[in-house]
Formats: C-alpha cells, sequence, structure tokens
C-alpha cells in the first residue's frame, strides 16, 4: 500500500504545473484496489514564490506520506529537491483514471516501473 499526489483542478486530468498547484488530490493504492483520501490543501508562505526554500519544505511536509506525485510540468530543482526526500516525481498527461488504472495493472504484474520517472542530475 502507498499513496500518491495528483496535482489537478478538475479531478479528471493531471492539469497542473508544480509551482502553480494549491491542492493535491491524494490516492491510496493497494491490493484492494484505489482509494480517494483528500484534496490536501497546500498552505505555502504567503507573499513568496513557490520556489523558494521555506515553500519547497512544506511541500515536502505536505507530501511526506506519499511515495509519488504526478504533475504536468516540474522543474529540475524541485524534482530534485523531492526525490532527495524520498517523493518520486512524474510530468504526465494523462487522465487520473489512466493512472490509476495503470498504477493497479503494473502492481498486480508484479512489476516496479510504474511510469517513466523524471531523471534527477546530481
Amino acid at each position: 500500500m502507498y499513496r500518491i499526489a495528483i496535482a489537478s483542478s478538475d479531478g479528471e486530468s493531471v492539469n497542473q504545473h508544480f509551482g502553480q498547484v494549491r491542492s493535491l488530490l491524494i490516492y491510496e493504492i493497494s491490493d484492494a484496489g484505489a482509494e480517494f483520501v483528500e484534496d490536501r490543501e497546500i498552505n505555502l508562505a504567503s507573499g513568496e514564490a513557490a520556489h523558494t526554500e521555506r515553500n519547497m519544505n512544506i511541500f515536502a511536509e505536505t507530501l511526506s506520506d506519499c511515495s509519488a506525485v504526478f504533475v504536468r510540468r516540474i522543474g529540475a530543482q524541485s524534482a530534485k529537491f523531492l526525490h532527495e526526500r524520498n517523493i518520486r516525481t512524474f510530468e504526465v498527461d494523462f487522465t487520473l483514471n489512466h493512472i490509476i488504472a495503470t498504477l493497479l495493472k503494473r502492481q498486480t504484474g508484479g512489476r516496479v516501473r510504474l511510469f517513466r520517472e523524471l531523471k534527477i542530475e546530481n
């Protein structure tokens, strides 16, 4: 069992850039299926850009129980920051249904690689 976060403003597709996200849809994936957990608000420090160190720490804390986040786009520094905190980042152009169906199919198939993860440069 693991949790994922999805950047979606409409609940149907991944359509938000990581830096513009103010809430994330959280799903729990298990052998029994996928379950919506919550629409989790991200309370960034007001008056600051989304990519400041303080706000990136807020993102990381908000996602601390998630193993992956699916976004439309994410910058290399943000992806690296999350990767260093064991949160995988995926840039996708899929519907939520497609992502969840793929995760469930690959989980039962015993595959480790779910989607093509962003390459993190060290």
